[in-house]
């Protein structure tokens, strides 16, 4: 079983928060942690590298800061590079991911209460990452329930260690396109 980890974070060494998250991943097997801003620095994204780490994955993680309530502009620019000529060029290939869960794993620097309808964005994380829900869905990929961690600037040690214990439960019980198909069986 293998989870791809797709880390978009521009600025990955300063982030307290998303370096915790991952530390919570640390041992477990089956793991591929992808830093993409780490191996693309001038973002010319190697294609088929990519689309061969999407076809080995069982499940696949999508995690990143919310910058203006959309994903970094590496994480968009991977989803052109790889998606666009996969699905509409390779669809016999695309069709074998067919199934895969995907899941992201957002953080935010407002507090959980701006996410809500009510609250200062006027949408809650789903809603925002409704681009990301709809290109789960036009790949036939299984759309898991964002994990969101808010407020990250004022979390202190114990609550971040505590925040990787959570991501590392959540992505253990998460299902996996192997899940999948034992239970179509």
């Amino acid at each position: 079983m293998k989870t791809v980890v797709l880390l978009a974070h521009p600025e990955f060494a300063a982030s307290r928060a998303n370096r915790a998250l991952l530390a919570g991943l640390d041992d477990l097997p089956g793991m591929e942690i992808t830093d993409l801003y780490a191996l693309y620095p001038d973002g010319k994204i190697d294609y088929a590298l990519e689309r061969e780490r999407v076809l080995r994955a069982d499940r696949l993680v999508l995690q990143f800061p919310l910058f203006w309530y959309s994903t970094p502009p590496l994480l968009k620019h991977w989803q052109d590079t790889v998606l666009t000529p996969l699905f509409y060029l390779e669809p016999d290939i695309a069709a074998a991911t067919t199934g895969l869960p995907i899941l992201t794993a957002i953080t935010t620097g407002g507090p959980s209460a701006n996410y809500r309808l009510e609250g200062a964005t006027g949408n809650t994380v789903e809603g925002l990452l409704a681009p990301l829900i709809a290109t789960a869905r036009r790949c036939g990929w299984l759309w898991q329930a964002p994990f969101a961690l808010h407020d990250v600037r004022n979390l202190d040690d114990a609550a971040l260690a505590q925040a990787g214990e959570a991501y590392r439960s959540r992505i253990r019980s998460a299902p996996t396109r192997e899940r999948q198909l034992e239970v179509l069986a």
